[in-house]
């Protein structure tokens, strides 16, 4: 029996802000402003909420382990040991991104795509300048970004392959974006010379080459079907992640939409806004085999196949910096 957990962490404890929405504008010269965005692989995911996740005394009674807890746990005592893992490349695919400005205005800082198929495709393993340039002045209190997937590369199966994964946070699988075939949580093996898609791994059989899906089938994850679309979705995710309004937009659409708070005042002063996604430990499993690698339905214990086995990619939202 396998089980897939969703992690999806947002609160307004992210967002790290340099002024406030009432703070005065500048009608004189316009500074410039730079949107970056960046990948960190220092900082790890679960200490900035660590006062309400993680934990390092097991609850009592036991409980089901969870990426609240600290590597090294065994709660539910079924011998599968908490672990993470931190990915050496992350990419992410962006639809659109735009601030808000307190009266409603919007400005594009990646214009709308279209089709998720055509999403901006940056590769953060180091920083990536989106614009470096004066933008309308004003108060601009949010953002709203749209992504495709995120792409990771670590080491899977037994013996250990090096191999690029795509996460899917939307849904392609509809007329409008092509009928692409892909649904909320699934995952991918990706070429990592060419980009080009592999197939999808497959429940209950060890990820590698020959296990491969060359279309995804009845492939079902804890998310279970949408209600909405009746799309089934992968293996990333439960419904309590995926039945959240703002990943629900009716029959014909499904897109990972973050709507949050920002504070960026665009006066006479040049200043570089930064989005940061935290990628250190981003991988949670339960190690049955003591190796400290993520090696699904294989090997001693079976990570992700054993009765009761945890395992997730953890997705958290960038965080920005104004500068």
């Amino acid at each position: 029996m396998k089980k897939y957990i969703g992690v999806f962490l947002l609160s307004s404890l992210l967002m790290g802000c340099a002024a406030g929405d009432d703070a005065p504008v500048n009608s004189g010269a316009v500074g410039v402003t730079t949107v970056k965005m960046s990948a960190d692989f220092l900082a790890p995911i679960l200490p900035k909420l660590a006062a309400l996740y993680k934990v390092s005394v097991c609850p009592v009674p036991s409980t089901t382990d969870s990426p609240n807890f600290v590597s090294g746990m065994d709660c539910d005592g079924d011998g599968g040991i908490v672990r993470y893992l931190t990915p050496s490349s992350f990419k992410v695919a962006m639809k659109r991104l735009d601030f808000v400005r307190s009266d409603g205005a919007i400005t594009q800082i990646i214009a709308d795509t279209g089709t998720l198929a055509n999403a901006q495709v940056l590769d953060l393993n180091s920083p990536a300048i989106l614009l470096s340039e004066t933008l309308p002045e004003g108060n601009y209190s949010s953002f709203v970004a749209e992504l495709y997937y995120y792409e990771i590369v670590m080491p899977v199966d037994l013996p250990s392959v090096t191999q690029t994964l795509r996460v899917y946070l939307s849904d392609d699988n509809f007329v409008s974006e092509g009928s692409l075939g892909h649904h909320q949580g699934d995952i991918t093996f990706v070429d990592a010379a060419t980009g080009n898609e592999l197939g999808w791994a497959a429940p209950g059989l060890a990820w590698r080459s020959a296990n491969l899906l060359a279309a995804r089938g009845a492939t079902v994850g804890a998310g279970g079907t949408d209600p909405e679309t009746t799309h089934l979705r992968g293996l990333y995710g439960d419904a309590t992640l995926w039945n959240q309004a703002v990943f629900m937009q009716g029959a014909n659409q499904d897109i990972f939409r973050i709507t949050a708070p920002m504070s960026l005042v665009i006066g006479s002063t040049s200043q570089t806004v930064t989005f940061t996604f935290d990628v250190k430990d981003s991988w949670f499993f339960e190690d049955f085999d003591g190796n400290q690698l993520f090696n699904p339905c294989t090997g001693g214990g079976s990570e992700a196949c054993a009765a009761g086995a945890e395992w997730s990619p953890l997705f958290y939202p960038p965080t920005i910096t104004i500068q």
